[in-house]
């Protein structure tokens, strides 16, 4: 008996990734991938896994719940992507000197949107 999961047809699509800079930012992470995360092109990000964002035109990286962005290297993230620890990851780099300051003018809007983006996410108890 043919098995149909096996015919032609059935085969998954290779990302198509339009962007020509998301598609340079995500080859620099995937060649040190062992797994296949699930990638979704936005407009001017690549959303990965439903988790974190990854920007068009600068190395930077943010985590969906949160509002800072943070530096990242193609190797370390793609070792983060592999050990679940993205959220660690995304701590760390928040702390390196390549990351933005992420200096707020006005410290009432940060944590109205910080409280409402942690509350969303359903990890207000954190803030």
């Amino acid at each position: 008996m043919i098995n149909p999961l096996n015919s032609p047809w059935n085969k998954s699509k290779p990302l198509f990734i339009q962007d020509q800079k998301l598609w340079m930012r995500w080859t620099a992470i995937k060649k040190y991938l062992k797994t296949t995360p699930s990638v979704v092109e936005r407009n001017g990000y690549l959303e990965v896994n439903g988790l974190f964002y990854v920007a068009k035109n600068s190395s930077k990286m943010r985590l969906i719940s949160h509002l800072d962005w943070c530096h990242y290297t193609p190797k370390t993230l793609a070792q983060a992507i592999d050990g679940n620890a993205v959220e660690t990851y995304y701590e760390t780099m928040l702390n390196d000197n390549r990351s933005d300051p992420n200096i707020w003018k006005d410290t009432d809007k940060e944590m109205e949107l910080k409280t409402h983006y942690a509350m969303r996410q359903g990890r207000a108890s954190l803030i």
